[in-house]
């Protein structure tokens, strides 16, 4: 690749990175005005996490459609509308008036995001080629981490300044920024389409998808490593703020620190499992391990500074197993099935995300607002998540060829 396409590939995978960091602050704003939200319309712990879960189970049911209609039509028209139906529900949620309404509204704006994650993977499968995209992938998806520990530094502020409405009218403007910024930096570029389809004409297909066993694993170790990331990232700033007496401002910045640590460590986990491969495995099982313990020790911690410290060490690990789920697509299926099979994998995470910050709340609701139970369930979920990856092959690659021959 030369100096010229390497910067417009590079140019294109800062826009892809700008727009999950969009999609983190305008998912992340609700986490931290559940207070506000909660007192303003009379909702208990329990009603709060169907709210967070009304999201989850737009962004999972949305995750395969989207990775196929991906496949289909096109990454670009994807990402667009994506962006554009999820800005537009960002800014409803700030005129819900009832919980029935806001249901509505988060679960839309959940079907919205799941359009996104696909195909924006896709998009590097499209603008780099083969050796770079695992790397690629993983720099694209860091931005999870990033987006999370920013989310907090822009929204709390926000909401100490102003009502939590007002918060989500402002927000949802920074989807136009995106569409702007993607339709200036996708024109005339080139696509590394061509070469691969020399080398395999056959168009993507579902049901082949479908078959790898595989992709199927990695699906659930991502459904209950999720249950574990979604429940401590929707109600831990409720957490710091009932149990541990911060005000909204320091957990904004509190919260970022771990988050940074998981963007420096996905970083690095890109390159180091684009040498490993398969062997990667190793690292998932551990570091679902480690995250368990973290977890239990998160729940017996006496002052923040060790509640944030062991969140750091979690989050490290956490960012390994991320970036191997992630980057799986690319390793395993060919480019034109690379949409639908992030699609397949992602629903496995985002399902997770439907019943986990319910099970928190109810959890929390029946403890008398302890959080020690809840945590010690999520910590069960990583363990689980282990037992699965133990089971995943070691030479990937080879199992991919076998099953391609054989129509996986």
């Amino acid at each position: 690749m030369n100096a010229e396409l390497k910067k417009r590939s590079n140019l294109i995978l800062g826009v892809l990175f700008f727009g999950w960091m969009v999609s983190y602050i305008d998912r992340t704003a609700i986490s931290l005005a559940l207070i506000s939200i909660g007192k303003d319309l009379s909702l208990s712990a329990t009603e709060l996490g169907f709210v967070l879960s009304a999201f989850f189970f737009g962004y999972a049911a949305m995750q395969i459609p989207g990775g196929w209609l991906t496949d289909k039509y096109g990454t670009i028209k994807l990402l667009i509308g994506a962006v554009i139906f999820w800005s537009v529900f960002t800014a409803f949620t700030g005129l819900a008036w009832s919980l029935t309404s806001l249901l509505l509204i988060r679960l839309l704006f959940g079907i919205g995001e799941g359009g996104y994650p696909a195909a924006s993977t896709k998009a590097i499968s499209i603008y780099f080629q083969k050796e770079q995209r695992t790397k690629a992938q993983a720099t694209m998806m860091s931005s999870n981490m990033i987006g999370g520990a920013i989310a907090p530094i822009i929204c709390a502020p926000l909401l100490l300044l102003m009502d939590w409405r007002n918060v989500f009218f402002l927000i949802s403007g920074l989807g136009l920024i995106f569409v702007i910024a993607l339709l200036w930096s996708t024109k005339n570029a080139q696509t590394f389409i061509s070469e691969e389809q020399k080398e395999n004409e056959e168009k993507g297909s579902f049901r082949k998808v479908l078959k790898n066993t595989y992709l199927l694993r990695v699906l659930f170790i991502f459904f209950f490593i999720n249950i574990a990331n979604w429940g401590l990232s929707s109600w831990m700033p409720t957490y710091l703020m009932q149990v541990h007496g911060l005000d909204l401002k320091n957990v904004g910045f509190i919260a970022a620190i771990p988050a940074l640590f998981a963007a420096i460590g996905m970083i690095i986990s890109g390159r180091i499992i684009s040498k490993l491969g398969g062997r990667s495995k190793y690292g998932v099982i551990f570091g679902a391990v480690v995250l368990a313990i973290c977890l239990y020790l998160m729940s017996t911690a006496a002052s923040v500074a060790i509640v944030i410290t062991y969140q750091s060490i979690a989050f490290i690990f956490v960012s390994f197993m991320a970036s191997f789920i992630f980057t799986t697509p690319h390793r395993v299926v060919n480019q034109q099935n690379v949409g639908t099979a992030f699609g397949l994998v992602n629903f496995g995470g985002q399902a997770a995300g439907i019943i986990s910050p319910t099970i928190m709340g109810y959890l929390i609701n029946v403890s008398g607002g302890s959080f020690e139970s809840s945590f010690i369930f999520l910590a069960i979920m990583c363990v689980i998540a282990a037992a699965i990856a133990v089971t995943l092959p070691i030479n990937q690659q080879q199992q991919t060829n076998i099953e391609s021959v054989e129509g996986y």
